[in-house]
């Protein structure tokens, strides 16, 4: 009998804990504090990388102003090409000038590129983030099974000791003399 009695309290707990897990999984539909915590951790960075993409867009004022820096270059190389053979520096400025106009040029395809894949890696991080969410809630689902098993192995312990109970009764019945009136 103290055998089914520990059962019976095992199984009581086991029901509690397997009652919250269950809940928890019919309630996965409904977004819970992590889920709006994870959500708030990723929208937090697509916004900030946003910004940061925007600011360098191919429209943006910083573009406009690696332009403006390069037609500037691009004036000035021209002045030097028109003085005179002996200007002081004349050649090696030149050649200076023409390296700063290839370097913006390369610097340009060079943020498009990163621009590229920093979008790339942003819409991947994206979509990571929706199946971390659907992951967090497999997690739960399978603890809620595993819960509720352990309610079905509780059970499974008390009727086994009911049947024991059970045998030594029916034995017991079995010897026992009747009493005569």
């Amino acid at each position: 009998m103290s055998n089914i009695r520990a059962s019976n309290a095992q199984l009581d707990a086991r029901i509690r804990t397997a009652m919250e897990k269950l809940e928890e999984v019919a309630r996965l539909t409904s977004e819970d504090e992590k889920e709006v915590e994870v959500d708030s951790l990723f929208f937090t960075l697509r916004d900030e990388v946003y910004g940061v993409l925007d600011q360098l867009d191919l429209n943006s004022d910083f573009a406009d102003a690696l332009n403006r820096a390069k037609e500037g270059t691009i004036v000035l190389k021209s002045w030097y090409e028109r003085q005179p053979p002996d200007y002081p520096n004349r050649e090696q400025s030149i050649a200076q000038l023409e390296r700063a106009i290839q370097e913006y040029d390369i610097v340009d395809e060079q943020l498009n590129q990163s621009r590229t894949l920093a979008q790339e890696k942003l819409s991947t991080i994206m979509r990571q983030h929706r199946v971390i969410l659907q992951e967090m809630k497999i997690g739960k689902v399978l603890e809620a099974i595993a819960a509720a098993r352990a309610v079905v192995e509780g059970l499974n312990d008390i009727t086994t000791a009911m049947t024991v109970v059970e045998e030594k009764t029916y034995q017991s019945l079995k010897t026992s003399v009747p009493i005569s009136n």
